[in-house]
């Protein structure tokens, strides 16, 4: 066959591999951008799960704890370091109410003047208890002597000490405390405190009707 003819098929042949290998070369190469976008994904949803609870955290605002507020505390009362002296204590009364034909509870806030806490023998001869009306003596604790229960009592300068004495059915006093003794009537009166040998305290109050109903006390005089 003529020259021309070989080189004509081998020209042909030639074509073919070489557009062969093109599409060959085309094909790998898709094969690796599909491997590869896969990967992106991949990782691109990897970093999703990953990242998401620790921005959950971050952005959560956070609680600040309440500080409890502390109590003051008050300072230890003093110990008494022996007896007082009678001169060193203040007897201040306190008439809450005073109703006629009853008991009248008064009440004495003890104090001492100058040592810290001492123990008192609180007794009808360490402490006396008055009620007078303008110059009239109403009721003395002298002449009845068992209004004040003995007892002894810690005397602080810091803080009261109180002692009950009772005025039995808001009566008058007389020697020995007699039961012929008159009711006080309705009115203002004086009661007067003071500890052996210490500066007396006087306090005003009024003694009222009782209600008319209530319960009628029977003290001993």
């Amino acid at each position: 066959m003529p020259a021309r003819v070989y080189w004509t098929r081998r020209l042909v042949l030639l074509g073919t591999a070489l557009v062969l290998v093109a599409l060959f070369a085309r094909l790998l190469g898709g094969l690796s951008d599909a491997s590869d976008g896969g990967s992106d994904r991949a990782s691109t949803a990897g970093a999703t799960t990953t990242t998401s609870p620790t921005e959950a955290v971050t952005t959560e605002p956070v609680k600040k704890k309440r500080k409890k507020k502390q109590t003051p505390t008050e300072p230890p009362l003093a110990e008494p370091t022996g007896p007082c002296v009678s001169s060193d204590i203040v007897a201040t009364p306190v008439v809450a109410e005073a109703l006629g034909d009853t008991d009248v509870p008064i009440t004495l806030n003890l104090r001492t003047v100058s040592t810290p806490a001492c123990t008192w023998s609180v007794s009808p001869e360490t402490l006396t208890v008055s009620i007078t009306s303008g110059n009239d003596s109403i009721w003395s604790s002298r002449e009845c002597p068992a209004s004040i229960v003995p007892r002894d009592v810690v005397v602080r300068q810091a803080v009261d000490a109180p002692v009950t004495v009772v005025w039995q059915q808001a009566r008058r006093s007389d020697e020995g405390c007699t039961e012929q003794r008159d009711w006080a009537l309705p009115g203002f009166y004086h009661v007067e405190a003071a500890a052996l040998g210490g500066e007396p305290t006087d306090v005003q109050f009024e003694l009222v009707v009782r209600p008319s109903g209530s319960d009628h006390q029977d003290g001993d005089a």
